[in-house]
């Protein structure tokens, strides 16, 4: 066939009744899933549906059924990602199966759009198909940086594999740009660049409950970022500079100037320039700090120290270093922190380490202190019996040649090649202690938490799993005269333990 009107026939999704045939196929497979569950649904689309899409040989008609196929996700995708944002830490059998199941479908839609946006930058046609070009890219961006907030979610990383669809997605967009400098790629530079800042934030060491605000914060930052060309034989002369290099081949979001070696080129990639970013984030910190004054951005005091100790480089907090030392004692599980908590602590002597109530040990190991943000630690472990550490675990952390404890949950947990260990834990309570309970004829203890940052400043309990129920009455002379609560909705669980929301009963 003559290839200028191949061309014009593959301008016209309907123009081949083969196409026309496979597309109806297509619907009808859509309308099949109507009565499915949503889990079922979402096997359905990827398994089967998506597929068939792909193999579509005309663009129009191929992103058109991807959009049929997206509107459907939409219904059913929501349903999975919660599930697995209240499904408690480490997630379930059924969420984590969710969680996989949802990744995969986003996976497939967005390569199916990637894909089209490919073809059409590598064909001879692009200039007729611009606008077909931009929406595939846009919708690809949109659904990969939705599979890493679902990574996040969970305290996963996102895989290697999806900054490399997202860089090349960019690089595709950028291409065009260059090609045809009155194209419009701002909104791709926007997702592209709330995807980065949201990456640089570090969301591994965030509360979870804090996840939604700190992609509200990298979203409201984004059009401050700058993107430029590296130059290959350019060195980082500024490693100060609130800057990050990114190597689109490399399947990371990219590393801080502070952290380049001096000596060596940058190598080719771009840099993503945060001066105006730190910029914004220091006058909204200064004008939360006068009375009077609106601040800039609509995001927590917390979340923009730690963005700004990210970018920066440059430690910035609440506490000042010199009152934490940097070794502390650590245990584990509740069984551990109870005893730990009632004064047995403040020994090091192993013949002390018998807590008030019967003979109950504890072993405490050796960390070291490696960073302090305002809600929470990283520690190091240097030596002791290594215990089974997990994402939503307890611990009591203890700073050497310091009285006071901090019960912690602990919310990353990472070993490096060279099987170095870290947790990333986030504090609590400033005020704990131990109460009582009896139920069933034995006395069943926990941990009550006198206020909650995290949550509006509000007490809290924490007891071994199924010693507590929501709506049961305690009595804690602990936080105040009338001493009678109610315990609330549960927050967290874990294998070894469940975290409770207390309310307050009339006097």
């Amino acid at each position: 066939m003559n290839s200028s009107l191949r061309v014009f026939r593959d301008l016209f999704p309907f123009s081949q009744p083969n196409a026309e045939k496979k597309a109806a196929e297509v619907r009808q497979l859509l309308g099949t899933v109507s009565g499915l569950s949503s889990y079922e649904v979402v096997v359905e689309l990827t398994t089967h549906i998506i597929p068939a899409i792909v193999a579509q040989p005309n663009l129009h008609m191929r992103f058109k059924l991807l959009e049929d196929a997206r509107h459907e996700t939409e219904k059913t995708l929501p349903v999975l990602e919660r599930h697995i944002d209240s499904s408690n830490l480490p997630l379930p059998r059924a969420a984590t199966t969710s969680a996989l199941a949802a990744d995969n479908l986003m996976k497939a839609l967005a390569a199916g759009y990637q894909n089209i946006a490919r073809e059409i930058s590598t064909g001879s046609r692009q200039k007729g198909l611009n606008r077909l070009f931009l929406r595939s890219i846009r919708r690809a961006l949109k659904l990969v940086t939705r599979r890493q907030q679902l990574a996040y979610s969970t305290y996963a990383k996102p895989s290697p594999s999806s900054w490399l669809i997202l860089h090349d997605l960019y690089r595709m967009a950028r291409s065009l740009c260059i090609r045809n400098p009155g194209e419009d790629i701002s909104h791709i530079e926007y997702l592209y660049l709330s995807a980065l800042l949201f990456a640089y934030l570090e969301p591994s060491k965030l509360p979870r409950n804090e996840l939604a605000v700190a992609l509200f914060c990298a979203q409201q930052l984004a059009p401050n970022a700058r993107i430029a060309e590296a130059k290959a034989e350019s060195r980082p002369n500024e490693s100060t500079a609130p800057a990050f290099l990114v190597r689109p081949h490399e399947g990371t979001p990219g590393i801080a100037f502070f952290r380049l070696a001096q000596d060596v080129p940058l190598g080719e990639g771009i840099i993503i320039d945060c001066t105006r970013v730190l910029e914004t984030i220091e006058k909204t910190i200064e004008a939360s700090a006068r009375e009077g004054a609106g601040p800039a951005l609509d995001v927590p005091p917390g979340l923009l120290h730690t963005l700004q100790i990210g970018i920066s480089g440059k430690s910035t907090r609440r506490f000042a270093r010199k009152r934490f030392k940097p070794r502390a004692d650590l245990v584990g599980g509740i069984a551990q922190v109870i005893p730990f908590i009632e004064g047995n602590a403040h020994s090091r002597r192993s013949a002390d380490a018998v807590g008030r109530h019967g003979n109950r040990y504890f072993v405490p190991s050796e960390w070291s202190l490696v960073d302090q943000s305002p809600d929470g630690f990283l520690v190091r472990f240097i030596q002791g019996d290594k215990w089974k550490v997990g994402v939503g675990n307890i611990v009591a952390l203890q700073p050497r040649e310091s009285s006071h404890i901090h019960v912690c949950l602990v919310r990353r947990v990472s070993s490096d090649s060279q099987g170095h260990l870290e947790l990333g834990l986030q504090a609590l309570s400033a005020e704990v202690s131990v109460f009582d309970h009896p139920e069933h004829g034995e006395t069943r203890r926990g941990i009550c938490l006198h206020s909650l940052p995290a949550r509006g400043g509000r007490p809290g309990v924490i007891a071994r799993p199924g010693h507590l129920v929501s709506g049961l009455k305690l009595s804690l002379p602990q936080l105040g005269e009338t001493g009678r609560w109610q315990v609330g909705k549960r927050l967290e669980g874990s294998e070894g333990m469940e975290f409770f929301a207390l309310l307050p009963l009339p006097a």
